[in-house]
């Protein structure tokens, strides 16, 4: 009521203009409504009691502790310059150059189980290498990324060699067995 009242003494005095007045008068309305729940509010704590304490306001904002998750996309709230990031390197396996011919050239892999002999206490294998060649092996042969371990009746056992950077040898057994028709 108190706002209404001093708009239309405040557009009394305003001169007489035709396109001016109008347009004063719809902005002193928006501003009165805009401005009346706020005038209501201050007369309030007027007509409150003396016993009663004000409520304490709250804030509209609430902050939470959530966690933002960017989902594989850039994060908005770092910044774009690229961060160093120290990755100590994986500890990878050292070339071993380029393999001789033969049978010392064949990866284990290659070499295919053609055939065994066993005599009394000699054992060997007949073993295909890269080049398509029969090999006739005994025990601790060579090939190019290990070596022969056991002789069986129908298989034998190699054994690779990984060397790595670091230092370290990683053996791993693999059986061949002979295919029988």
């Amino acid at each position: 009521m108190i706002a209404i009242s001093s708009l239309k003494t405040f557009a009394l005095r305003i001169p007489n203009h035709r396109c001016l007045k109008p347009a004063i008068a719809a902005h002193l309305l928006v501003a009165a409504i805009t401005l009346c729940p706020l005038v209501a509010q201050e007369a309030k704590p007027a007509l409150a009691s003396a016993a009663q304490k004000p409520k304490a306001v709250e804030s509209p904002l609430k902050v939470s502790g959530v966690h933002y998750v960017s989902g594989n996309r850039r994060d908005p709230f770092l910044h774009p310059a690229p961060v160093k990031i120290t990755v100590k390197p994986e500890d990878e396996e050292v070339s071993r150059g380029v393999p001789p011919p033969g049978i010392a050239g064949t990866f284990i892999e290659q070499a295919v189980l053609q055939g065994t002999s066993v005599r009394d206490d000699r054992k060997m294998a007949i073993v295909r290498g890269a080049d398509t060649r029969a090999y006739f092996l005994k025990e601790g042969d060579r090939l190019f990324d290990g070596y022969l371990k056991t002789i069986g009746n129908d298989s034998i056992t190699l054994v690779r060699e990984t060397k790595m950077r670091s230092g370290k040898t990683i053996t791993q057994e693999v059986t061949k067995r002979l295919r029988t028709p």
